[in-house]
């Protein structure tokens, strides 16, 4: 098994910052740098997170590491791939971390030079707060990490990423950009955006319905304190699966609606019955091994 000797973190906010710490945990002593955002990357020094600050990117030197993980937003790792890929060592493996693959996955095979493997990636995890201050080793503890497995990717170069994110006691799942996008539309964004609609609409209603408001509200609005800034870039590069998972949504909702208004009461029954089914089967999966899909 290859082994990596520096990684280089790129955007070192909540994500960037726990790979750091989870890799400490796992045993990994080799260098880590890390760039992108000068306070964050001041801090995780500061904090011991990582050992120095990147600077070759900014000095138009070539980055001697052999593991570059992108932990930037989407927008932000797109152009880091454009701006930066010939400054990156050409026997290194790229991975990233943003929340769509197509469109990252698209722009790394075509910018990054040959030699250089690229290795999307989609760690399910992550808080509604960011920054660097709020890095955690167990982060992705338990976690499924999305792995892209294309065509052109060397096998035993994607065994050495998913055996280092293991140690980390995430779980890889491997599939496709396209497999990936799609599910997580539906999975992750849908749950956002109807997150964010649900907390907006409490702004029209009574002063009322705000203190009635209890744990139910606050567990399905929790995600509406997310930062647009970084759902923008999910929005953009996401936006048709988004819009085909909204469309199955709405038509889920429109159904329950004419069923309340008919008094189709055993329609609800049936919803609910499903509805705990879906749950019972999620839980049972989550504690089963993964296969390629």
């Amino acid at each position: 098994m290859l082994k990596f000797n520096q990684i280089t973190i790129v955007g070192c906010g909540l994500l960037g910052g726990s790979f750091a710490l989870a890799l400490r945990r796992a045993g990994f002593t080799g260098r880590i740098t890390a760039c992108g955002g000068s306070r964050s990357v001041k801090i995780a020094v500061e904090r011991g997170i990582v050992n120095a600050i990147e600077t070759s990117f900014d000095s138009g030197e070539t980055c001697e590491s052999d593991l570059i993980f992108l932990a930037a937003p989407i927008g932000g790792i797109i152009d880091f791939l454009k701006t930066h890929s010939p400054q990156i060592n050409p026997d290194a493996i790229v991975t990233d971390a943003g929340s769509t693959k197509i469109e990252i996955c698209r722009v790394a095979n075509t910018a990054l030079p040959s030699g250089v493997t690229f290795i999307g990636g989609h760690p399910m995890a992550g808080s509604e707060n960011t920054g660097v201050e709020y890095a955690r080793a167990d982060l992705f503890e338990g976690a499924t990490w999305a792995l892209m497995k294309e065509a052109t990717i060397d096998e035993a170069r994607l065994q050495q990423l998913q055996a280092l994110i293991e140690s980390f006691g995430a779980r890889t799942l491997l599939t496709t950009p396209e497999q990936h996008d799609a599910a997580v539309a539906l999975i992750s964004h849908l749950p956002q955006l109807l997150s964010s609609s649900l907390a907006e609409l409490l702004n029209n209603e009574s002063e009322l319905a705000r203190r009635l408001a209890a744990s139910g509200w606050r567990d399905m609005t929790r995600l509406a304190a997310s930062s647009w800034s970084v759902w923008r870039d999910i929005c953009l590069t996401n936006q048709p699966n988004i819009s085909t998972a909204l469309d199955t949504l709405i038509t889920e909702l429109q159904q329950l609606k004419e069923a309340l208004d008919t008094r189709d009461f055993n329609r609800v029954r049936e919803l609910f019955t499903a509805a705990n089914q879906s749950v019972e089967t999620q839980r049972a999966l989550h504690y089963q091994p993964f296969k390629k899909l």
